[in-house]
């Protein structure tokens, strides 16, 4: 069954996201087929269980996440969209097409963001409809740090 255009601009959010050293050094982990780096990190030991290195500093820089991490928390709005029970998809018949960023600003640990989405697209091609979502994420000083279009396609 077709998506209804009356969902065209539909809103989701805004979804708070932290971002922490863990969940950076986790995904780079989990990119680059490793293990995730805090499991190595003993209890206030003072050494890593990998060879004796010094623990991280007490208060360590802050990280600078990835480009690719934005899909960690700007993927909130989609999600929701594509569980949304008013547009009525069939989740079994739905794939993730695609999804872009423009990247506007770095993300770094301690960063508190911010995610709101719309749909901007609802489109019929044949026996398939294409849901667009575009989010946009903020920073804690209310910049604009990461745009993303996200694309579901459903088979009808």
């Amino acid at each position: 069954m077709p998506f209804h255009r009356r969902h065209l601009g539909r809103r989701y959010g805004p979804y708070r996201f932290e971002v922490g050293r863990e969940s950076i050094l986790d995904f780079v982990a989990a990119i680059d087929g490793g293990v995730p780096g805090r499991l190595f990190w003993g209890s206030g030991s003072g050494s890593r269980a990998t060879g004796g290195e010094a623990a991280p500093a007490e208060n360590p820089p802050p990280l600078a996440a990835p480009p690719a991490y934005a899909a960690v928390f700007a993927m909130q709005p989609f999600a929701t969209a594509c569980a949304d029970q008013e547009l009525g998809l069939n989740i079994l018949r739905l794939v993730h097409g695609e999804q872009a960023f423009d990247f506007l600003e770095p993300v770094r640990s301690g960063d508190v963001l911010v995610t709101t989405g719309e749909i901007t697209r609802v489109q019929e091609r044949g026996n398939l409809d294409l849901l667009e979502v575009t989010t946009e994420t903020v920073n804690q000083h209310s910049r604009l740090v990461v745009r993303g279009v996200w694309t579901a396609i459903v088979r009808n």
